[in-house]
């Protein structure tokens, strides 16, 4: 089972941060009003609070779970002044690059497990809604690919 020890400060900054950035990903772009943003922050949290126990990653899932409630759920509004939804979602997907090369020191069964932590986080936050939109989608494949798992190389 591989823990936080495997991974470097920041890379384990860019994993615990990661449940924070689809979450802000997905609702930049959503197209809501404040009921829906409660909606949407309220499925991110359970989602990331509760992650389903499946996997030889649960362990690790759990501790970066707790890493991510205890981080400032706040952004910086002024780190966002004067960017449009679609700028943000690009900021906070751009931001999940290190996330996924973290994932690289799992074994292939375990990043899996957190690559669908991660994804299920985002639909879970695009679900909460009711419907989601095409720009919420586009985000979704957008975070999948992100996420996908590298292909051997022939």
């Amino acid at each position: 089972m591989t823990d936080k020890a495997a991974f470097s400060d920041d890379e384990w900054k860019a994993l615990s941060e990661a449940p924070l950035r689809v979450t802000l990903a997905v609702i930049a772009v959503g197209e809501h009003g404040p009921i829906s943003i409660v909606k949407e922050a309220a499925a991110s949290a359970r989602a990331i609070a509760h992650p389903s126990e499946q996997g030889p990653a649960d362990d690790l899932i759990a501790q970066l779970a707790r890493d991510a409630e205890s981080r400032e759920a706040r952004h910086d509004v002024k780190a966002h002044a004067g960017q449009s939804s679609t700028e943000i979602a690009d900021t906070a997907i751009g931001d999940l690059a290190p996330a996924a090369a973290a994932l690289t020191k799992l074994s292939s069964e375990e990043a899996a497990e957190v690559r669908a932590w991660l994804t299920g986080i985002a639909a879970a936050v695009a679900g909460a809604a009711k419907s989601v939109s095409t720009n919420e989608q586009r985000v979704l494949d957008r975070i999948a690919a992100v996420f996908a798992a590298p292909q051997p190389s022939a």
